[in-house]
């Protein structure tokens, strides 16, 4: 696995570009399983080899629109899930986040949070965006941005259907003031 191309890195992770690599049948699994898709809107619909790479071509062919990283664990260079800052507004300065974590035996290890605060970050600092937001029914990614300061915006009733009954999508969002307002800059620390 290539854990040389590092895009951003914490502790535990690595964040890159996909790379044809990482294509693999483990990930396709990762698509098609009913666990790891409980909460996307994907899960309804099988995805073969052939549509696999193609939300990250989307991005490819329009990167104004967003880009796909490759979550990497560090600790055994390889690839775990994705990470992706989509729906970008330029205008607006606003975008939203989405993440899968698709090797199960890495749920639970707070993985999900470290990349989403990393992208988070990098939002805020780089493309100087003002505000990151995703809509969910996961409880437990409702649970991981409140600990990384996000707010619910509000929800829409009964929008997704999942397991025989309506759920309410939960829009949960962060802005760059929220971030940083209790952060003392560097310069300034003695």
């Amino acid at each position: 696995m290539n854990t040389d191309l590092v895009f951003l890195e914490s502790e535990r992770l690595i964040l890159r570009p996909l790379l044809a690599e990482d294509f693999t049948p483990e990930y396709l699994h990762w698509l098609n399983d009913p666990m790891v898709n409980e909460y996307s809107q994907r899960r309804p619909f099988p995805l073969g080899p052939e549509s696999m790479t193609r939300y990250n071509d989307y991005y490819t062919e329009h990167p104004e629109k967003g880009f796909v990283l490759a979550i990497i664990a560090k600790k055994e260079g390889r690839h775990i899930g994705n990470i992706a800052l989509v729906n970008i507004q330029l205008v607006n300065r606003c975008a939203e986040i989405a993440i899968l974590i698709g090797d199960r035996t890495c749920w639970g290890k707070s993985y999900g949070g470290e990349c989403i605060d990393l992208l988070t970050r990098h939002a805020f600092t780089a493309l100087n965006l003002h505000k990151i937001f995703a809509g969910t029914f996961n409880p437990a990614f409702v649970a991981c941005v409140k600990k990384l300061g996000w707010k619910k915006e509000g929800e829409f009733r009964q929008r997704i259907w999942a397991n025989n009954r309506y759920y309410n999508q939960i829009w949960m969002s962060i802005l760059k003031n929220e971030l940083y307002d209790n952060v003392v800059p560097e310069e300034t620390k003695e």
